[in-house]
């Protein structure tokens, strides 16, 4: 039988690399795999357009980012937190491991829907390849149009390879409560319908839209001192409270007064102003937010507070209304004082009629916390020294409410102070005069002394800088909105919930409709014979009472 050669196996293809060994090349391998993968990662391909880049540059320690619908406001915070949290900040704003980072929504499902998924899901923007140089770049939705179905989700903003530990207080909602990434970052999740967390430290807290409770603010900025953290607000200009409000104001101020290096800076972005989105889109939108209203439409593509509709003075304008006046109020005009006597806050609003009763001026204040009527007789006593008041009003709710541990009326210890300091007001003495109770009528007659005449002048006039708590309250001072199943009415009566103490006691002066008056002309000091004078005719007996009383006597 005749045998078949033995096969010989050809032998083994020598490895592509010589001296590497097969689990060497599947090291390497899986290195070249990751290397690709990060090439992708999101915040690689992040392209910020101009002014998008200015917020990220900015190094105050307090940011406020406006804007309306699809401005980019959203994208551009939440790569600010992922730059932070991978150590990947351009601008070396945030230590690169060990931080802490505070996410706030407005409530748990915005974080669900929101929060978590732009940090830690993809989509928080598309990416096409690029057809000259192959690679992945972010999408352009007016450029790639056409090209559309080719683009695909981006990767998260924060790399799966970052995070080492999740916690859930919901899991199938996705209402996350911490994540702990490789690297030492942590990320809080916390809902501002809660009570603010105290007690630890922050590199970085975010606020995203809307909060329901303000003290967040105050205790999150606490908490970023320890490390000279940022905090970071990003919101549609619609806040149901002042603490947005507040924020920025001082924004705005300290780039009025040209403060270098700014500690606070606003960012407004403006729908027109994102060039990912086409015009046919833009044109649409501009349309449809018309329909709802000029309010709705400056909020949505602007980025601008709509206070306007429920201010109760809208037409208030330091620019017209402040002015300046040398060498004070004169002593010729006449000058009045409203009072709203509290505990928590008590308020006076000074104001001064001149001869020819072209306007009111309000010249100054007294803004006192935790108060009473001692500390107010000396208060007062300092603000009026020298100066002649006409009349003064008091709102007598306040001013009839007892005191429960003397069981006295304030008005009548406030009468006391000024007893016991001698202040006397030309018109009533000792007593107060009761303000006005129709608060229709006092609103509408502050809103008509605001009024600008044909001339440019206006009956209602503020010196400049001497009533700083006034002008604050007349800016938040707002109407009443009651919220029903059909939307939200604007009333014509304000608010009176918050710190409206020195607008309304501007309120009782203007109801008043103070008028002026030729003060008395000041006697002069008489010399110093005239009071040894009298103390010897009472020595003497001489003081002109023709008898001595032998008995005793009470000094009346």
């Amino acid at each position: 039988m005749k045998k078949h050669p033995r096969k010989i196996p050809p032998p083994p293809k020598p490895p592509a690399l010589p001296g590497i060994t097969q689990h060497s090349l599947g090291v390497l391998k899986e290195v070249q795999a990751e290397l690709k993968s990060r090439k992708v990662e999101a915040l690689r391909l992040y392209r910020p357009m101009p002014h998008q880049e200015l917020m990220h540059a900015s190094r105050a320690s307090e940011r406020i980012v406006l804007g309306g619908n699809r401005s980019g406001k959203s994208l551009s915070t939440f790569v600010e937190d992922a730059r932070a949290l991978t150590g990947q900040d351009p601008h070396e704003k945030y230590p690169t491991e060990g931080g802490n980072l505070v996410v706030v929504g407005r409530n748990w499902p915005h974080i669900g829907l929101v929060c978590y998924p732009m940090l830690f899901k993809a989509g928080a923007f598309r990416m096409i390849k690029d057809l000259e140089t192959g690679e992945w770049r972010a999408f352009d939705p007016v450029g790639d149009a056409e090209r559309k179905a080719e683009s695909k989700p981006a990767p998260p903003l924060v790399p799966p390879r970052f995070v080492a530990e999740t916690s859930w207080v919901l899991k199938n909602a996705g209402y996350c409560q911490r994540v702990v990434l490789s690297n030492g970052w942590t990320v809080h999740f916390f809902s501002s319908e809660g009570e603010p967390p105290q007690g630890f430290q922050a590199d970085l807290v975010h606020l995203d839209e809307d909060i329901s409770n303000p003290s967040w603010v105050g205790e999150m900025q606490a908490r970023l001192a320890d490390r000279k953290g940022r905090l970071m607000w990003s919101a549609m200009p619609h806040s149901k409270n002042d603490a947005l409000l507040g924020l920025c104001e001082r924004a705005d101020k300290e780039r009025e007064d040209g403060v270098e290096p700014p500690k606070i800076e606003k960012f407004v972005y403006r729908f027109l102003d994102n060039a990912h989105i086409d015009q046919e889109e833009k044109e649409k939108n501009i349309a449809r937010w018309s329909a709802l209203g000029v309010d709705e439409l400056r909020m949505r593509a602007e980025g601008e507070f709509t206070q306007d509709s429920i201010l109760m003075y809208p037409n208030f304008n330091p620019a017209v209304h402040m002015m300046a006046l040398e060498g004070g109020v004169p002593h010729e005009w006449t000058r009045y004082v409203a009072i709203d006597p509290g505990h928590t806050v008590m308020a006076c609003v000074f104001g001064a009629v001149p001869p020819d009763e072209r306007f009111l001026l309000i010249y100054d204040e007294l803004y006192i916390r935790n108060a009473n009527a001692l500390i107010w007789g000396e208060e007062f006593a300092r603000k009026v020294r020298d100066q002649h008041i006409y009349a003064a009003i008091m709102d007598m709710h306040g001013g009839t409410l007892r005191d429960l541990g003397s069981g006295r009326l304030p008005c009548d210890l406030y009468s006391e102070q000024l007893r016991n300091r001698k202040i006397r007001f030309q018109l009533g003495g000792h007593q107060f005069i009761p303000g006005s109770d129709d608060i229709v009528a006092r609103t509408s007659l502050v809103r008509q002394m605001l009024h600008i005449r044909g001339d440019g002048s206006t009956q209602l006039k503020f010196l400049e800088g001497a009533t700083p708590e006034l002008i604050r309250e007349i800016k938040r001072y707002k109407k009443k909105v009651i919220q029903s199943n059909s939307g939200a009415f604007v009333t014509d009566m304000p608010n009176t919930r918050g710190e409206v103490h020195a607008v309304q006691c501007l309120e009782y002066l203007c109801a008043y409709e103070p008028s002026y008056h030729q003060p008395p002309s000041t006697p002069a000091e008489d010399p110093w014979w005239v009071k040894w004078l009298a103390e010897r005719k009472k020595r003497k007996g001489e003081d002109g009472k023709g008898y001595v009383c032998l008995g005793p006597t009470r000094k009346g």
